[in-house]
């Protein structure tokens, strides 16, 4: 019995004061109870540990769980995924156009184009830094042309509404001021000028009032019935017309409404005629939702007050891409501030950019797209080349002088080996493009004018008109006189 409690102590006495023992990669002596030590073997131990023990782990948890519920915990939890599939069905808070996702990307888009992130790659990236300096030369430069442009230059009275304080305002901040100032007046004073790009129908009417060249329109119509009749009865497209045929919806211009659809041939139409017939009741009664952008709070209520309509339009000639290798529709939207053309943004390639200058600007590589570090680009240099961009430039200027408008971009068609193909093909007055380094510079341009006052107010006939209303055939427009040849003709 002596024996036996006296190996009892010691092992009592070993559990409370375990020997000291030696790493064999370590002469120091340490004891088990050392913290360092405990780390060192939790994270072996965890290292060790296979994933596919730690996902039976994980299973066998999930099933003491499920286990232990109650019908009334299976009930509430059935409950909670059923109401996330219709929270995720109809974009609650949800799916694709849901709560979530409209913050994320409206956060996304205004850290895109703010001064902070645009110089934060300038001290990671050589090429970010290179791309932002030459941003900065090309608004310097330009600058006194713009000065001196905007003071022989008649703003429409409904583009003045829009209060800017500051030179120094980001890109989405001068389009949400606009878009603001739009509001006020359609609330106040019932004025819809902005039909001039929220309506494709109005917008199509002013082109065709100032003979403005663009793609074949074949067809307006305010009735979808009547349209749908006449669309599969072969009475809404001329015989031997081109293909494809592209419908529009004159009350959706945002790209997130999805409205536009090429119908390919006469034989694609007729075989997907109950699919279009569908499409087109959805789009008639679809309202515009700009949740893309930060001014939708403002645009929202604008696009609901326009009645449904439809277009037909005929194709443009196709050039060849030589980035994309393909043959395509090659588009530029011009940027105007003031009468005068800033930059274009071209359709090949990512967020392409082409300057006055004729540089075109190209980010081919995912970190130069990242980073905005442009490359000057070796692709569809025929848009230089061929004498293209003096056409584009007074094309674009023009339209916005009629306009009489601070700032617009102005979508135009070009035909590689043919200049004098240029079209007209879209306006916009709430522009999102990506204009990468740009984007610091040029809400500059449009603010200081708004700012100093460099801008004539126009007093003539036509100023009570709507925008939309505005007629260079009739000399009842703003700039007149700095529009020293007309138009285009169709």
């Amino acid at each position: 019995n002596l024996a036996d409690d006296l190996s009892h102590r010691d092992s009592h006495i070993a559990m409370k004061d375990p020997p000291r023992r030696r790493r064999p990669d370590n002469p120091d002596m340490e004891k088990h109870g050392d913290k360092s030590s405990a780390k060192f073997v939790t994270r072996s131990s965890t290292t060790r540990a296979s994933f596919a023990q730690r996902g039976q782990l994980v299973v066998q948890r999930v099933v003491l769980i499920m286990r232990s519920m109650t019908r009334k915990h299976l009930f509430l939890l059935a409950l909670l995924c059923c109401g996330l599939v219709v929270m995720h069905q109809n974009n609650i808070i949800l799916g694709h156009r849901g709560l979530i996702v409209k913050k994320a990307t409206n956060l996304s888009r205004l850290i895109s184009q703010s001064q902070f992130y645009l110089h934060f790659w300038t001290f990671i990236s050589p090429g970010a830094a290179a791309s932002w300096q030459k941003a900065k030369d090309y608004y310097d430069k330009q600058r006194p042309l713009f000065e001196k442009a905007a003071q022989e230059f008649e703003v429409h009275p409904y583009w003045l509404k829009t209060k800017i304080n500051r030179i120094d305002a980001g890109w989405y901040e001068m389009i949400t001021l606009r878009a603001k100032a739009m509001y006020e007046q359609y609330k106040g004073e019932g004025k819809e000028d902005f039909r001039i790009e929220k309506d494709k129908c109005e917008m199509y009417r002013f082109f065709n009032r100032n003979k403005f060249r663009t793609a074949k329109i074949h067809g307006i119509w305010d009735n979808v019935d009547k349209f749908s009749d006449e669309l599969f009865a072969d009475k809404a497209i001329p015989p031997n017309s081109s293909w494809p045929i592209f419908f529009k919806c004159c009350h959706l211009t945002q790209g997130s409404s999805e409205s536009t659809r090429m119908l390919k041939s006469y034989e694609w139409l007729h075989k997907n005629e109950k699919q279009m017939r569908k499409f087109v009741k959805e789009k008639w009664i679809y309202r515009a939702d700009d949740w893309e952008r930060p001014w939708a709070n403002y645009m929202n209520p604008l696009t609901d007050s326009l009645k449904p309509g439809i277009l037909l339009q005929g194709p443009y000639k196709l050039s060849y891409d030589d980035m994309a290798k393909e043959n395509k529709v090659v588009e530029l939207k011009v940027e105007c501030f003031w009468g005068r053309a800033y930059l274009a943004s071209a359709n090949f390639g990512r967020d392409t950019i082409v300057l006055r200058d004729g540089s075109i600007e190209v980010y081919p590589t995912n970190w130069q797209s990242r980073v905005n570090a442009h490359t000057e680009s070796p692709w569809n240099t025929w848009i230089r080349e061929e004498g293209h961009l003096e056409k584009v430039w007074k094309l674009a200027e023009t339209a916005a002088k009629i306009m009489g408008i601070d700032q617009v971009r102005i979508d135009i068609f070009i035909k590689k080996g043919d200049p004098d193909a240029i079209t007209i093909n879209e306006n916009s007055i709430s522009s999102g493009m990506g204009y990468r380094s740009h984007f610091e510079f040029m809400p500059k341009i449009w603010a200081e004018g708004h700012v100093k006052k460099w801008y004539k107010e126009y007093k003539g006939a036509s100023a009570n008109l709507p925008v939309y209303m505005q007629d260079y055939t009739k000399r009842a427009c703003p700039n007149v006189n700095l529009i020293n040849s007309p138009p285009p003709y169709v």
